[in-house]
């Protein structure tokens, strides 16, 4: 759990909470916004063998899950944790669809926005200086084959 934990902080999102088979998730305003959910609530990382990694919302801490969604069909941390930064930033946790810019300004060395493949497109984090606001920038879906050169 403790090699979840590190790797989702690591792309800067707070863990809240951690147990045996969840862990619980802070949002900020802004993927609280993407995930549709209210002020108090938080996103729930959980796991077992029957089930895999599921994701949900939950408004009483992390206790109950109305919802729980598939996240990833891997226990790998660093996978988890990408699956993680996706839904947040994107309200979807796989990368077979994912909403994505094509910035008029080429990433600098602190920038921490997901490079998007084939394209170099990028999703934005919230906190990126270069790309967070960017208004000036073109948005499309990155699907298994992204149509732009």
């Amino acid at each position: 759990m403790t090699s979840v934990d590190a790797a989702i902080e690591r792309r800067g999102w707070t863990v809240a909470d951690a147990h045996e088979s969840a862990l619980t998730i802070r949002l900020e305003p802004a993927a609280a916004a993407i995930l549709s959910a209210g002020p108090s609530d938080v996103l729930v990382i959980g796991w077992s063998e029957r089930y895999g990694v599921d994701w949900g919302l939950s408004t009483d801490g992390g206790a109950t899950v109305g919802d729980a969604r598939p996240l990833t069909g891997t226990a790998d941390p660093q996978e988890i944790a990408a699956a993680v930064d996706r839904l947040m930033l994107t309200g979807r946790p796989d990368a077979r669809l994912v909403r994505h810019m094509i910035p008029f300004a080429a990433p600098a060395a602190p920038c921490r926005c997901e490079t998007v493949q084939p394209c170099g497109g990028i999703i934005p984090t919230p906190d990126c200086a270069a790309h967070a606001g960017a208004a000036r920038a073109w948005w499309h879906w990155e699907g298994p084959a992204c149509a732009l050169p």
